[in-house]
Formats: structure tokens, sequence, C-alpha cells
């Protein structure tokens, strides 16, 4: 399955999180892009707007002044209306899934150092709310892990234990707790059928306005944004040199970091089969009146991820008020419903229509609520809000950090987070802006290298052999047959256990 380049397509679907916009949508600093910059950001997500979080912070750090460095912040649409505000808000990390294959692929201690930089990422999100005052409702919780099917379950109750008896400490320290009585897992979450879970500190907040107040900081502290301005093309014409073609202008810039994620085959041509756009959908959900405060059950307290089998799981957050706990808006989002259209491959894989939604998908998450939690209002059903976004995939599904190989030295890639970027995502940039930064100042880049492979697990590193690999593990990590997928039988769990 050879996929095509895909841009974005108009008149999308609108989102729960756009029905505040904020006021610099439309921004332009100038009418045409500056001719010269030292930093150039393409993309104003998370990823784009924590680079530049991460740039002025380190620029401060070092004693530099903000304002000496010119940077620029290039958007193809209006500010943050893509994939950031099209997700659930979910900061969820993996605290024991796929655990043993990524023990196969990558060894033991690689698999335990990805899980633990993702729990690591609740506490970055509150450094950054509280550091730059953001007003974006960041609510920290509990995360429950549920699964109905039983082989599911067997699986996920072995990656828990085989994390658990290698790396103990590590669990201990992310307080990841097994549920193993049926009843007690309804009684402790709420949900009916699950046949084993977990659960473990996660958060939720609303991500559009994490990132449009994060950037707004940012240019007050010098950054130049550039909406609706889309990077046409790249181009090195010498070392050291690259060339920003855009409708308003060139740019000429010593490092461009690259964070389009499930666009990124646009400019980067040869990422095509490397990076696949994906299709996914959420919605927004007036909770019932069983579950408002006053009555039983009652309101919300955790998120959720519920699997029915391998491919096909959901996830939900309830939101706790709006800038005040308990105080105004308190929707619940739900997205998933991949059960629905996983079978129908166009559905989903390399497409882009955000601007329909994916057939039967709103039916499922009208009856998804009063079959899932237990006291549930009957015949309450209410979906405010259904959308559709594009996610980034991965073929060998871990995203790609790092300077490009395939490019001359300067230009750095954050993408393929493959649908979680939002446990993974500021940590990735804040590794590649000191990446970058030490190529803007000409320091000795094979240190510079040595310390971003210190703190990323080593899996994420952009390499010229990930990217000669040929295999592609989306369709079977999905769930979809005939599709590759990593496993691994019990003596290969032996032999990883013997790696230690």
């Amino acid at each position: 399955m050879t996929p095509t380049i895909q841009v974005p397509v108009p008149n999308r679907t609108q989102p729960f999180w756009l029905q505040e916009r904020h006021a610099l949508t439309d921004h332009v600093a100038a009418q045409e892009v500056p001719t010269e910059a030292d930093i150039v950001i393409v993309g104003s997500g998370i990823s784009g707007a924590t680079c530049a979080h991460y740039l002025y912070k380190e620029l401060q750090k070092r004693g530099s002044s903000s304002r000496q460095l010119k940077v620029v912040l290039l958007e193809a649409d209006a500010l943050c209306e893509g994939a950031t505000a099209r997700n659930g808000g979910h900061c969820k990390p993996l605290a024991f899934l796929g655990f043993r294959a990524d023990a196969k692929r990558h060894g033991t201690k690689a698999a335990n150092d990805a899980l633990v930089f993702e729990a690591s990422h609740l506490a970055r999100y509150t450094s950054i709310v509280q550091e730059e005052s953001l007003d974006c409702d960041l609510y920290a919780t509990r995360a429950f892990d549920i699964f109905f099917d039983a082989e599911d379950a067997e699986q996920g109750r072995l990656d828990y234990e085989a994390r658990k008896e290698l790396f103990p400490q590590a669990m201990q320290d992310a307080d990841i707790r097994a549920v193993y009585d049926r009843e007690e897992l309804c009684r402790l979450s709420g949900v009916k059928g699950g046949l084993w879970g977990a659960h473990y500190p996660a958060g939720h907040l609303w991500p559009y306005k994490f990132c449009t107040q994060l950037i707004e900081k940012q240019i007050q502290r010098g950054l130049q944004l550039y909406t609706h301005t889309p990077v046409q093309s790249i181009e090195s014409p010498s070392s050291g040199v690259h060339l920003v073609h855009t409708p308003r202008g060139t740019i000429q810039a010593k490092s461009i970091i690259i964070t389009t994620n499930g666009y990124t085959a646009h400019l980067l041509p040869e990422l095509a089969e490397k990076i696949i756009p994906v299709r996914g959908t959420v919605c927004s959900i007036t909770p019932a009146p069983s579950h408002q405060l006053g009555s039983s059950p009652g309101p919300f307290r955790y998120t959720y991820g519920m699997r029915k089998r391998a491919g096909e799981s959901d996830y939900l957050i309830p939101r706790q008020g709006r800038g005040l706990s308990g105080v105004g808006d308190q929707s619940i989002i739900l997205g998933g419903a991949k059960g629905v259209f996983l079978a129908k491959t166009e559905e989903w894989y390399n497409n882009v229509r955000e601007d329909q939604l994916i057939s039967g998908t709103r039916e499922y998450f009208e009856k998804f609520m009063s079959h899932r939690f237990d006291g549930w209002s009957q015949g309450h059903q209410s979906i405010d809000r259904i959308w559709t976004g594009i996610l980034g995939y991965s073929t060998d599904l871990l995203p790609f950090i790092g300077a490009l190989p395939t490019r001359p030295e300067g230009i750095f890639l954050s993408a393929g987070f493959t649908g979680h970027g939002m446990p993974r995502i500021p940590g990735c940039s804040a590794a590649i802006v000191k990446l970058a930064l030490a190529h803007f100042e000409g320091r000795q880049l094979a240190s510079a290298q040595a310390a971003f492979e210190e703190v990323l697990p080593a899996p994420y590193l952009l390499t010229q052999k990930r990217l000669d690999e040929k295999e592609n593990l989306i369709l079977g990590y999905m769930g979809h047959q005939g599709g590759q997928e990593a496993e691994m039988t019990p003596a290969e769990e032996g032999t990883a256990r013997a790696h230690l």
C-alpha cells in the first residue's frame, strides 16, 4: 500500500475545542515574512508551541537576550487548528501496554525508559502551565485501563507483570496498580463488564488553549508568528543555508524544526512511506443526570482507556469545569469508535477527510455511555459535537525525533507520534530545541547529539537505519487482518528477561 502525499482539506468538521478561538487565530507579524531568521519552526500545534516555549526558556537559562535571536513560527492554517485542536485532551501515558513487544524489538531497558519518559509528562505539563500562568483547565487525576476481551486482558496482564518483575521500582514510582477482581474493578471505575484493569496518574487539559496561550507568551519574548503561511518547499543551496519558501516570501534560515506530524510528507516527500496520515474521531457529550452533582453515581473523577481487542480502543476524559474545578462546562470528551471502521482501511489509513464524519461513529458514541458505565441514565443521548482529525502514524509506531539524515545539516524533525503525542511531545520538544540551538550557534555537534540521545528514549531517535526499514506495523497494531505486528512468545519473553 503506497501512500500518496496529502494536504489538509477545507471546510473541516468543528471540534469542541474551537468554540472559543484565540485573538491570535489569524495573526501575521507582517504581510511578508522576513528574508532571514535564525530558527524557523513549522507548525503551531503542541510540538510547535512547546518547541517555542523551550527555545526561549533555554535562551533565558543561558543568559542570552531572546530578542537578539530571530525566531519565526509558520503555520499553514489558522493558529493551532490542526490535530491539536481535534484530539481528546488526554495526557495518559502508556504504563505497561506493549512492554513485552517493545522489549523484544528494542531491549528491556529501552522499553522501560520509554514508559518512564511518558510518565514524566504530567509533571511537564504542570510545570509549563504554572510557569507561564496558562488558563487551560489542566486537571490531574488517575486513568483506568480496562480490558473487555479475555485474550486482550491476558496480554495486558502479562505486560503488567513482566514490567513489574523486571522493573519493580519504576512501577512503584509510577504508582501503577492492577485490579484483578471484576467487581472491585467496576466499583472503583464505574465501568461495567471489565475483565481486568489497572490505574495510574494521568491528566487532561484544553489543548487548544494550552498551545495558543503558550505561543502568545513567546510572542511577548520576540517570536514572530505567521498564520495562513504554508511552507511550500525547503531548499538547501549550500552548507548551513536553508531557504524556506512561502507565499509571503522566502526565509533564509540556519536551523529549521519541522513539527507537521501527519502532513510531514508534504514538506519531506522522502518520509511519505514512514509517516502516514490516519483519520480518527472524537465527540463531546453532556453528562447524563445520573453523572452530575447531587446524583448517584455522580460526576466522573477518572480518565479511561477501554480496550475491546487489539486496535479497538476508546478513551474518555471528564472535563471538571472551565477555569475553576466544578464551575462551568463539564463535558465528557469521548474518542475512538475504531471497531466501527477499522475493517474499512480506506476510511482511516492515509485519509485526511476532516470535512467528513466516519460512517457509523455517531451511532456508536450515542450508545457508548449507557453500554459501558454503571448507572448512566437510560435514554440519555447528548452528542453535542462530533468531529474528525488527522494523526501522524509512523510505520514503526514510534516518533521520529532528531536531525534529518536525508537533508543537509540544520533540518530537524519532531513528528510521527502515532496518536499518542500528549504524553511524549513536550519532552521531545525540549530535546530537539537544544539540538537545533547547538547547530545554530555552531557548537560541537557531536557532544550536542550525545546529550540529545541521553534524554530521549533510544527508539525515538531519527536514524537512517529506521528510515531504511521496510516493515509497516500500523495495520497490525490496529488489529487489521494481514498486518504486521510485533509480538513476543513466552520463549522470547524469557530471553528478554535473561537480557536484563
